[in-house]
């Protein structure tokens, strides 16, 4: 099958009501006539598709224009993959904004910026452009930079730039690949040099730090000749030198917590709301259980109610409790009624106590075993408050201690227990 491009024409005329999709046409084309037109239109077409036509002055025109548009399209592409690959190439360099600092209460902000530095003087430039891009970028640091941080009452920051401005300077004037574009420029470069150093004199008089100023001393002292071939430098930088010592305190700075910082701060605050909130329980605990009638049971607490027992359903809690249960009836049917009663209330109250704090409600569907072995004691109670065999003192002391079994959060907003004493 032959691959060659066909092409297909189809002319019509339409009557539109309210869209105006196509080219409106005159005023001459009615309802009465536009199929009329349609049709001669199209004959009209038909016999001006043919190789004639293709000689004429008008279509040569036409097909001049559409050659010059698929050139301007062409080289407009072109223009853009161009750009897109001096943007991919100069990416490496990071551009930060002109007043970042580097957040963090203990960052070193001399190695924070170094990275930047180092990105742009190990850059490798193609060209001219590529170098002037790398070099704006150095001076951006001291034009702009420095300023905005010392405006922002950070002359700590202003201090690390400028340090590290003038370090990495001197590793740009070293290398030997970009060696013709750093003699072109070599005067900007110089004036960079000079500007670098007098902003780093500049920060630590900002920020009143004396044992920064002899740092600064010291290293200009020791770093100058290496930038003996751009003119006087040695002795413009020379005068810059701040002999005279800063009196005072240095101007103090806050630093702002980086993310992983305030993600920590926030961690250590919700512990120690945690650890208060704690011991404030504990303490009304202990007031409340000064009040109780119903002493807590520890061997209830630490063998029966100990949260390694709970499982599925809590029946391991269950079995235990029931062995309770046969303690208490064996108390009962000895005629022990104040310390059997005594037990009941405490297995019930070490049960609505660990339901809440060991979280029990997400350990069953329908059924919360313990809650029957509490239901059983009250059905064995209220047997023998029916049979008159339960003393009346204990009676009441079952009924009076019961309330703080009514008020505790899992009776209260757990329902549980379900069953009222009867008796």
């Amino acid at each position: 099958m032959s691959k060659k491009k066909r092409y297909s024409i189809i002319f019509y005329l339409s009557e539109n009501t309210w869209s105006m999709s196509g080219i409106p046409c005159p005023d001459c084309v009615d309802e009465s006539n536009y199929q009329a037109w349609s049709r001669y239109l199209s004959k009209q077409i038909d016999k001006l598709l043919c190789a004639e036509t293709m000689q004429t002055a008008e279509f040569q025109e036409e097909l001049e224009k559409v050659r010059r548009d698929k050139e301007e399209r062409i080289a407009h592409q072109k223009r853009l993959d161009e750009a897109a690959e001096v943007r991919r190439r100069r990416s490496c360099m990071a551009r930060p904004k002109i007043d970042y600092i580097p957040k963090g209460l203990t960052v070193d902000l001399e190695e924070a910026y170094a990275e930047y530095f180092k990105q742009e003087v190990e850059f490798r430039p193609e060209n001219k452009e590529d170098f002037l891009y790398m070099l704006r970028l150095l001076e951006r640091w001291e034009k702009k930079s420095i300023p905005a941080v010392l405006a922002k009452g950070r002359p700590d920051a202003a201090y690390a730039i400028a340090m590290g401005l003038c370090e990495h300077l001197w590793l740009l004037i070293k290398r030997e690949d970009i060696e013709e574009n750093l003699g072109a420029y070599k005067q900007r470069i110089g004036k960079l040099v000079y500007a670098g150093f007098a902003a780093l004199v500049e920060s630590v008089r900002a920020w009143n730090n004396e044992e920064k100023r002899k740092v600064v001393v010291a290293y200009i002292g020791r770093g100058m000749e290496r930038f003996d071939g751009y003119g006087r430098m040695r002795d413009r930088l020379s005068a810059l030198i701040p002999m005279e010592p800063l009196k005072g305190d240095p101007v103090a700075v806050v630093r702002e917590m980086s993310v992983a910082e305030e993600r920590a701060a926030r961690e250590a605050a919700r512990e120690a709301e945690q650890r208060r909130l704690a011991v404030e329980r504990q303490r009304r605990e202990a007031e409340k259980e000064a009040r109780s009638l119903i002493p807590l049971n520890r061997e209830y607490e630490e063998k029966v109610f100990n949260s390694r027992n709970v499982d599925w359903d809590c029946h391991v809690i269950w079995q235990l409790m029931l062995k309770e249960n046969r303690k208490i009836e064996r108390l009962l049917a000895a005629g022990e009624y104040q310390t059997g009663a005594l037990r009941f209330l405490q297995l019930t109250k070490s049960m609505c106590r660990h339901f809440v704090m060991d979280r029990h409600w997400e350990y069953f569907d329908d059924m919360y075993s313990p809650e029957y072995a509490i239901e059983d004691l009250i059905e064995t109670f209220g047997k023998l408050a029916k049979e008159g065999r339960l003393p009346e003192e204990v009676n009441r002391y079952i009924h009076e201690a019961w309330k703080e079994i009514e008020e505790t959060e899992c009776c209260a907003d757990y329902g549980v227990p379900r069953e009222s004493l009867p008796f």
